[in-house]
Formats: structure tokens, sequence, C-alpha cells
């Protein structure tokens, strides 16, 4: 009769095959499920039900994403185990390496929820050795966020924000989800990092945007973790409010982990407020879930509340009791620490090592368990030590830093000229004399520019040295982008000024001047808040064949520029003006000498 009966259900799912197949669309529905899995897990539970029935109807794809939703489901309600074993017939229907990535990661996350921590990491290289065949930006973000989620599981809390940074630089504006996953992720890191106040402020943030945004769940989760900040912050009034919130949207999406993770914080929260009565109803809700490894960091904390609250009570027996139940949980969680610690390093390691290390660590457990308070003792000092010459190491190394940097700061400041910010007469005539001398090594040509600024004193004078300062600034700030970047600009004097130009002769000397002139000629002087014009006389020299120094340059140029303000200012003059101009008073002055 059974096989009877199974032969006509068999019978009647291939007549209704084609009708399904027609009027379902199996891959609609699949990313409404998608969709709701981060919005209303009942929702998308109820969703999965109702087309379990034509699961043989789907094709093998189809089938694969069912087997993965309902794997993801499998882990929110806490059935890690039957995750497992979905997810493992979802792997082998599922081609595409987006879907195995997810497969992978949310095998990872059952594992580590198992404490089955060598598994976890083996499903992890999985998942990262997929990242590498993902090209597109999309799913390789989604990649990054699964990982950061991964690692935040095992307590690695570098790796977290190292993965969830990285998604939220390949994220969009329009990438809200992934954004909501890196933002929340990162709070988490500063979390466990003791961060508290960091924390609080990027949950609440994040919490804000995810909220706006459509994603409840993660809101939700940014909620919690307000709670928590507040609770280690010494704030429960305000944490109770946060977590009590949370709890409601947790119970909601009917996610068990986080029920009980909330009613363990509102525990301490309420220990805190010195509230027994409703401490004592939230730990005692933690005390009575299963006995796994998935709630031994709950227990923990609530058998260390209703120790606390036993003991205020007097009650000494039972206080007791939660206490040797606290440090039974704790020893549970130092050794899954340990667990996690040996399961990250010999994911870098090959096979061989790492069965030899667990080796060696196992024979070391008992000497090291009778040694723990020597060793304590012994790494105290070492570290007080370490800590002294590195402290003192770093305060020396700052000191020769910020001394460097003082002699730099000085030495610059010593070569240039406070007020306009070119190089002073010293450091000018020095690297002026520099380049000269390479110049004539070379055979090339040198020349120098002296120029004054004409009436500078009646500028002075009559509108104050402020704006005789700006006048300066100003003739600075006009000529300095024109000047070449081997060229040397001083300011040698009050108003004077040289240009040393290596490589460059006479007559282009001249027409650097000329720009030069023209340049200050033309200079608007109503920003200064008065209306004057700023002239300059220029002389220039070039290298002769027996210079033998910078000295004879400057002679000859200090004539021109003697010359130029001689022929009425505002000019340009070279060292052969300068000799006409000064045979021309030595004629005059003769015939004046043999008048009568």
């Amino acid at each position: 009769m059974k096989f009877f009966s199974v032969f006509i259900l068999a019978i009647l799912s291939i007549l209704c095959m084609p009708l399904i197949a027609s009027t379902t669309n199996y891959d609609e529905t699949l990313t409404k499920i998608e969709t709701l899995q981060h919005s209303d897990l009942p929702a998308a539970i109820n969703l999965i039900k109702t087309i379990e029935s034509e699961f043989g109807a789907m094709s093998r794809l189809q089938q694969g994403r069912v087997l993965l939703f309902k794997g993801a489901a499998s882990i929110y309600s806490g059935q890690y185990q039957t995750a497992i074993e979905l997810l493992g017939q979802a792997e082998a229907l599922l081609k595409d390496s987006e879907m195995l990535f997810s497969a992978y990661s949310y095998e990872a996350t059952a594992y580590i929820a198992l404490r089955h921590f060598n598994d976890a990491f083996i499903a992890m290289g999985k998942s990262l050795g997929l990242i590498e065949r993902i090209e597109d930006t999309n799913l390789k973000r989604a990649s990054y966020l699964r990982l950061a989620s991964l690692y935040s599981a095992m307590g690695i809390s570098e790796e977290v924000a190292t993965y969830a940074t990285k998604a939220l630089a390949l994220a969009s504006e329009s990438d809200v989800k992934d954004i909501c996953g890196a933002r929340l992720y990162l709070s988490v890191h500063q979390l466990e990092i003791a961060s508290y106040a960091q924390a609080f402020d990027e949950f609440k943030s994040t919490r804000s945007y995810c909220e706006s945004s459509g994603y409840p769940l993660i809101a939700n989760i940014a909620l919690k973790g307000m709670g928590e900040s507040s609770l280690r912050l010494n704030e429960p009034q305000l944490a109770i409010s946060y977590l009590l919130d949370s709890l409601k949207g947790y119970e909601s999406f009917n996610f068990e982990l986080e029920i009980n993770s909330v009613h363990e914080l509102l525990s301490e929260a309420y220990l805190l407020l010195q509230d027994s009565t409703k401490a004592e109803l939230h730990a005692q809700y933690v005390m009575n879930l299963v006995d796994d490894s998935s709630n031994t960091e709950l227990k923990h904390g609530a058998s260390g509340v209703l120790a606390k609250i036993y003991a205020q009570k007097q009650q000494f027996e039972q206080a007791y009791e939660y206490s040797r139940k606290e440090q039974h949980y704790n020893q549970l969680i130092f050794d899954e620490s340990r667990m996690k610690t040996l399961a990250y390093q010999a994911a870098k390691f090959n096979a061989d090592e790492q069965a030899r290390e667990i080796n060696l660590l196992n024979k070391e457990r008992e000497l090291y368990i009778a040694q723990q308070m020597v060793k304590e003792r012994e790494y105290t000092n070492m570290l007080m030590f370490i800590t002294i010459l590195v402290g003192g190491l770093f305060f020396l190394a700052i000191l020769l830093v910020v001394g460097n940097l003082q002699k730099r700061r000085f030495m610059r400041m010593a070569k240039m000229d406070a007020l306009t910010g070119v190089l002073n007469r010293g450091a000018g005539q020095d690297l002026g004399e520099n380049m000269f001398v390479q110049a004539a090594a070379r055979g090339g040509d040198y020349c120098v520019i002296l120029f004054d600024l004409d009436h500078f004193k009646r500028i002075n004078d009559s509108y104050g040295h402020g704006t005789g300062d700006w006048a300066l600034k100003k003739v600075v700030e006009v000529l300095k982008p024109h000047i070449r970047n081997g060229d040397v600009f001083a300011r040698i004097g009050g108003e004077e000024f040289a240009l040393f130009l290596p490589y460059a002769n006479e007559a282009k000397g001249l027409d650097v001047a000329e720009q030069c002139r023209s340049r200050i000629e033309a200079i608007d002087t109503h920003l200064s808040g008065h209306k004057f014009t700023i002239t300059a006389s220029f002389g220039v020299s070039g290298m002769t064949k027996d210079d033998l120094s910078l000295d004879p340059l400057l002679h000859r140029a200090d004539m021109a520029l003697y010359a130029a303000k001689s022929n009425g200012r505002n000019c340009v003059s070279c060292y052969q003006d300068a000799l006409m101009c000064d045979k021309r008073v030595t004629n005059l002055t003769s015939e004046l000498a043999r008048q009568p």
C-alpha cells in the first residue's frame, strides 16, 4: 500500500510538472525570498515552504538556491547541523561562483557556531579561493562583507576592519545594502577593540542609515550595538532602552541567537541598576537555554550575574553554585579562544605543520598549566621592561625627529627673507656663487640682474610701512611664477632684489629684466587700499671671460642699476649703457670746468 501511494504521488507529480512550470516563475519567487531574508525572515521562510512541494520541477540551479536559502534560514533559527547538511547538498547543485561563495560562507558560519573552527577555516579558504575568480565589483564587494562577518564571528577584529573597509571602498551610493553591512562591521570592530564611545556613534549612524534605507534587520543589530556600547560606557538605563527595542525587533525575525544575547545584556544592565528581580529574570532565561557551545559566552555572563544577585541576597550556597558555573564557562571560553587562535594559525600553514604544532601544544599543555602563575609573573615583568624600553626609544626617536625638524626649520628661516619669502642676501649670494662656479666650469653663460623699486621711501612716507611691505610682497608674487626653476631670486636690501641666471647671456638677461619691469609696472595697487604706481629700475650684467667670481658681475650690475636710475628710472640698463652714461657725466663735468 505504501509503495502504491508513492507511485500515485509520483505519477501525479509528473503530470503536474508542466503545469507548475508554466504557471510558476521560480526565479522571481527565489529573488523575492532573497530580498525578504534581509527584511522579513518569517515571510521568507513561509515563501520557501510554498514552493517546497514543487522542488522536483525546478532546475538544478533553482534547487540549489532553495537549499541555500533553507540553509541560511536554519542558521537564523540556530539549527546549525541541519544548515550544514542543506548547504552541502546545495554545493553539489550550484556552479555559479557567487552562489558557491554564499554556500561556503554560510557553511563557515554554521561551523563557527558549532565551534568546529578547523572546518570553518576550510570553508573560508574555499570562499577566499573564489574571490580571485570574481571580476564583478558587486560580487567582490559582497564577498568581502561575508569574510568580514566570518572573521567577526572568529574574533579576529583586525581582519573584520580590513575586509569591511575593502567592501566600503567598492560601494557606490546606490549599494545601500552593502554599505549598511560594511558600516555595521566597522562599528562592531570599534566595540571589539573597546572603543565604546566611537562604537556607539558608529552604531547610531549605521542604524539611522539602514533604517531609512529599508533594512530593518541590520538597523536592529545596530540598535543592539548601541545598547551594548552604552552598557560598556556604564550607562545602564540608556542601554536597557535600546536593548528592549532591539529585542522586539529580533523577536519579529525569530533570530534566536541574538534574542538570547540581548537577554544576557539586559541581565547585566538591570544588575547595574540594582534591579535584581529583572536581572534574575533575564539571566535565568539564558541559563534555561540548551547547554551547547553557541550559548557558552551567554551563560558565562548570566551565571556571573546570578552569582552576584544571590550573594547580595546572602543566599551563599546558590551564589557559590553559580560562581562555579561561571568558572566552568570561563574555562570553556578560554579553551575556545585558544582553539580559534590555533585554527587561525593552522590555516596559514600546511597540514603537516598544523599537525606538528597542535601535537606540540597538547604536550606542553600540562606544563603550561603548572607554570602558569610563574609565567604570568615573568610575562608581566618582561612586558613592563619592554614597555619602558620601547617607550624610551620612542621618546628618543620623537626628540630626534622634532630636533631635526626644528633644525631644518631654523636653517630654512635663516636662508629666507621673512617678509617676501625669497632668499635673503647671504643665502642668495652663496647659491648664486655656487651656480656661477658650475656654469663657468662647463663653459656656460651667466647673467646677474639687480633691480630697485623706484621712490620706495616716498611710498612708505605717504602710505605707511604696511603699504610698503605690501608692495614688496606683491612684486615678489608677480615675478616668482615667471622665473625659471634653476634661477635664484633674492632680496639683497630694503627694496633691492637680485636675479642670478645661470646659462643665460646678457641679451637673455635684458629680456627677462624688461619682462619683470613691465609686470611690476602693471601691478594693480588698489587692493592695498591706496592708489599709486610701482616701478623699478634694472641693471643687467653678463659674464666675461675674465670673471673668476660673482663679485665683478654684481659690481657691473650695480653700475648698470645706477645708470638706469640716472636715465629717469623705470627702465632697464646693461653694463655697456652704464659706461656710456658715466662717460657723458665725465664729459659734462669737464665742459663745466672749462667755462669761465
